[in-house]
């Protein structure tokens, strides 16, 4: 999140600061119901938010080139979107070992 926001404030935005600011800008949303019932439990849920991740800087990278000429924020947005990539790999390895 720190690096998130030091690329908003350095673009001259301003960073939200709060859990419920936070909450208003996220793209994925909360299950504050749901509690795992177990490691594979905990991974069958977080693989699908990693995936959503990978593919919101996707099409943010296209803005960020083409409609605003920022090779920064999109060299930022790549690194993001690699880092999710292999953490979903990593959680979907984990998955099919586990049921092999």
């Amino acid at each position: 999140m720190d690096d998130v926001a030091e690329g908003v404030r350095a673009l001259g935005g301003v960073a939200a600061g709060s859990l419920e600011e936070f909450r208003k800008l996220a793209r994925l949303k909360e299950s504050p119901s749901t509690v795992p019932l177990g490691s594979t439990h905990m991974i069958e849920s977080l693989l699908p938010d990693h995936e959503a991740l990978i593919a919101y800087p996707r099409s943010d990278l296209e803005l960020s080139v083409d409609r605003f000429h920022d090779a920064g924020t999109n060299n930022f947005l790549t690194d993001l979107w690699e880092r999710h990539e292999k953490t979903a790999w990593m959680l979907r390895a984990h998955l099919e070992e586990r049921y092999r």
